[in-house]
């Protein structure tokens, strides 16, 4: 059975796995286990280089305020230039060669920031030349991540795999941010420029070792016009009946998400008034949420089949309203809702995820899944600057209450979609996957 005939569904395992098999789930499986490792040591890292950039734009380049947001903004606008073309060209070549050059360029410019830096040499153009081209390397990489993992797991192991990868993206959000901090204040902010590159280096290891072999039609194909094939994907998401309400959904609910995170701590610290401590152990409660998701999809799969979990995580996202009507004091409970919203995202997109890997052919699945964040990123880049012009003009508690009244109607999309009808999201059948 190929890649592209995997099926979504909420059996469990078979009885015939040992306990700590069942345990471990796609762990137990050698080549997932490096793949998760780098994966994660990668993310963690990059976490620390969020925080750690901008903190060199401020103390030790003295950059303006435009400056060292375009830092933030150097992450998003790759997808919008290259999304569409990386998703192509990853499904011309061997996917693991894709991401192991991807990390050795990353590798080679955080460590040239950390060289220009001893060798008194570092601009801020530098600085966001390397991010920006950083994040190019970053849409190529994870257009060849989303296709790679069906590579490596069988049918009944997606959404475990993907809930892994979705916790370990949860933590790293969670302790990434921390460990950038502690680092900038007790070793200085080069050394968490370092340790970005080594994750890199500790990614590409992890890949090198793994031995599972991609079919014959994941290497490079005949000469075909490169618009054609992003069209051919363009036109394989926007078709399909499924995929289609979950892209839209996807894009209103990253725009959203995106406008609350870039006024969240604005909204913590001048118009409730908490400390700037105060203001990180909320933040931090904020991120388990998307851990605690994570980790409960695959349960509420097997309780209430794919489809019927994937509603029941976006109704969840109704609770972004009782983020505006946090105060200080016992007020501050309200911005709990912003926990149980990132859980029920967390959950939904492994479902999500699970689901694109085994409905789309194997052949398309890098432009598919580019073609779907390119959409995402695209509308996240908008969020922010919606939620800032908002802010601006009518203050931020009322943008919160926008951006929330978006992130709870956005599951209106998928009640008016074939998935409200189903248990189980559908598999591909064989006529299917050949057109």
């Amino acid at each position: 059975m190929s890649e592209c005939e995997l099926t979504l569904n909420s059996e469990p395992p078979p009885a015939s796995l040992g306990h700590v098999q069942r345990m471990l789930g796609s762990l137990h499986e050698r080549d997932f286990r490096l793949f998760w490792t780098g994966e994660t040591t990668s993310q963690v890292g990059t976490a620390v280089a969020e925080v750690v950039l901008p903190l060199i734009g401020v103390r030790v380049l003295h950059a303006g305020t435009f400056a060292i947001a375009s830092l933030t903004a150097a992450a998003w606008l790759p997808w919008v230039l290259f999304g569409l073309v990386a998703g192509a060209w990853v499904d011309r070549f061997s996917r693991r060669s894709v991401m192991i050059v991807c990390d050795l360029i990353s590798l080679l410019l955080f460590t040239s920031i950390a060289a220009a830096y001893w060798l008194k040499s570092l601009t801020i153009s530098q600085l966001l030349l390397a991010a920006m081209l950083a994040g190019i390397v970053s849409v190529f990489f994870k257009a060849a991540f989303q296709a790679f993992i069906p590579t490596l797991i069988g049918k009944r192991e997606l959404m475990d795999g993907n809930a892994k990868l979705q916790a370990s993206a949860a933590f790293s959000q969670v302790s990434g941010p921390g460990i950038g901090g502690a680092i900038a204040q007790f070793f200085g902010v080069v050394p968490g420029v370092l340790l970005n590159a080594a994750s890199f280096a500790v990614s590409g290891i992890c890949l090198l070792r793994i031995r599972t072999t991609e079919p014959e039609s994941r290497k490079p194909r005949a000469k075909r016009k490169i618009t054609h094939e992003i069209k051919e994907g363009l036109q394989f998401l926007l078709n399909d009946p499924f995929l289609r309400p979950l892209a839209a959904y996807t894009a209103v609910i990253s725009l959203g998400v995106s406008g609350a995170d870039s006024l969240m701590i604005v909204f913590l610290v001048r118009t409730v008034g908490v400390t700037a401590s105060v203001t990180g152990i909320v933040l931090a409660l904020m991120g388990i949420g998307g851990l605690f998701g994570a980790v409960i999809a695959t349960r509420l799969v097997r309780l209430y089949g794919s489809a019927r979990a994937m509603l029941i995580c976006r109704v969840l996202l109704a609770f972004a309203l009782l983020v505006p009507l946090t105060t200080r004091g016992a007020g501050l409970i309200f911005s709990a809702g912003w926990i149980i919203v990132t859980a029920g995202i967390a959950a939904g997109n492994v479902i999500s995820l699970a689901f694109r890997q085994a409905r789309c052919p194997s052949r398309m699945l890098g432009r598919i899944s580019a073609s779907y964040y390119t959409l995402t990123y695209s509308c996240m880049a908008f969020g922010a600057v919606l939620a800032g012009l908002l802010g601006t003009f009518i203050g931020v508690r009322p943008a919160l209450w926008i951006i929330g009244g978006i992130l709870a109607s956005a599951s209106i999309i998928l009640f008016f979609s074939p998935i409200r009808h189903v248990h189980d999201l559908p598999a591909p059948s064989d006529d299917y996957i050949t057109t």
